[in-house]
C-alpha cells in the first residue's frame, strides 16, 4: 500500500475499481473533499469517516487508523472502559514491546483463554503478573520470557 492516508485510500478504492463520485456518494460526502483526501490537501478524516472508509473499500482498520493518526473509537471506548487497559499500555511501552512481543501476548491470550470462558479482570492481571524485571531474557523480547512458561517446559536449558 501507499504511504499516506489519501494515497491508501486512492489505491483502495481504485483496487475495488470505484469511481471517486461512487465512493463519495456512498459515504455520504462530496466527491471534492473525497479528491483533496486523498491528494493531501485535507487533513484525514475524523474518525467515524476513517472506519466508514474501511468498510466501504474492505481495508485494514488498524492501518488506515494508524495512517489517520487516530484511534478506531470502539478501541477507545474499550481502553477507557476498563481501568487496566492504560496501565498494561503504558507498561508495555516501558519496556519497549515490540510488534512481535505484541504477537507473541496475543496468541498466548488466544490459547489461554477459550470463547467460552469468563474470566475476571483480576484473573487476566494475574496472569500476567508474573511479567516482571526478567521478561528481558526471552528469546522473542521482553514480554516473551516467562508470559508462557509452558511452551519451554519441553525443552532443556535456559
Amino acid at each position: 500500500m501507499a504511504g499516506t492516508f489519501g494515497e491508501t485510500i486512492r489505491e483502495m478504492r481504485q483496487a475495488q475499481q470505484m469511481g471517486l463520485r461512487t465512493a463519495a456518494d456512498r459515504l455520504g460526502i462530496s466527491p471534492a473533499y473525497l479528491s483533496r483526501i486523498e491528494r493531501g490537501k485535507e487533513r484525514p478524516p475524523k474518525p467515524d469517516l476513517v472506519k466508514r472508509l474501511t468498510t466501504l473499500l474492505g481495508g485494514d482498520p488498524d492501518q488506515l487508523f494508524r495512517l489517520a493518526e487516530s484511534t478506531d473509537p470502539d478501541l477507545a471506548e474499550y481502553v477507557h472502559s476498563i481501568p487496566n487497559v492504560p496501565e498494561f499500555l503504558r507498561t508495555a511501552k516501558a519496556m519497549k514491546l515490540t510488534s512481535e512481543d505484541f504477537a507473541v501476548l496475543i496468541e498466548h491470550m488466544k490459547r489461554r483463554r477459550p470463547s467460552e470462558t469468563v474470566r475476571t479482570n483480576r484473573d487476566i492481571a494475574g496472569r500476567f503478573s508474573r511479567i516482571g524485571p526478567s521478561v528481558s531474557q526471552g528469546r522473542h523480547g521482553p514480554a516473551c520470557a516467562q508470559v508462557a512458561p509452558e511452551e519451554n517446559s519441553s525443552t532443556t536449558g535456559p
